[in-house]
């Protein structure tokens, strides 16, 4: 064994070894006086924890701790974070008027018609419509928006990973 952990120290202190790695261990602590000296503090440790007054919990400790946490459960309650709530309501209405958009160009290029697959009809208008896409997209004022509405995911990302970690925060404070 050409290092000696602690875990092996504590498996020599147990008597977990076989005949071979214990062969090994007194080997190396007779070469490694710093090893011993492990052994030594490890065995110290070892006895002061088997001479410890062992004291049981009460017998409804586990109802009085389970008690405890469904109160302090409920008295935290959930912060509505209305920035957040705003960016993804404003973010969702985009959304929503560039599909109506969509839909509406494709039903005014087809002509009035019933309920029909709107995904082809989609296709079909960006197919044909491909070059003035790109325009629309070369456009500064849209790459603009764009822009705009990454930084503002951007920022919404941070306050949500942020509101996370505060959770978490609480929630370890109630537990601990």
């Amino acid at each position: 064994m050409s290092k000696l952990t602690d875990e092996i120290l504590n498996r020599y202190i147990d008597g977990e070894l076989d005949s071979y790695e214990l062969a090994e261990i007194k080997d190396e602590l007779v070469k490694d006086d710093q090893a011993l000296a492990r052994l030594q503090a490890l065995r110290m440790v070892d006895n002061s924890l088997r001479q410890m007054e062992v004291v049981s919990a009460p017998l409804n400790f586990t109802d009085k701790v389970m008690n405890a946490i469904a109160v302090a459960k409920k008295a935290v309650k959930p912060k509505i974070n209305y920035f957040f709530v705003s960016i993804i309501s404003i973010f969702s209405i985009g959304v929503l008027a560039v599909l109506i958009a969509a839909f509406r160009a494709a039903e005014k290029e087809s002509g009035p018609s019933t309920i029909v697959p709107y995904a082809d009809k989609v296709k079909e208008m960006i197919s044909k419509n491909l070059i003035s896409f790109q325009n629309i997209f070369a456009n500064p004022n849209v790459a603009l928006v764009i822009s705009v509405l990454s930084l503002i995911l951007l920022i919404t990302a941070y306050f949500t990973i942020e509101a996370h970690k505060n959770f978490i925060k609480k929630l370890n404070s109630i537990s601990h």
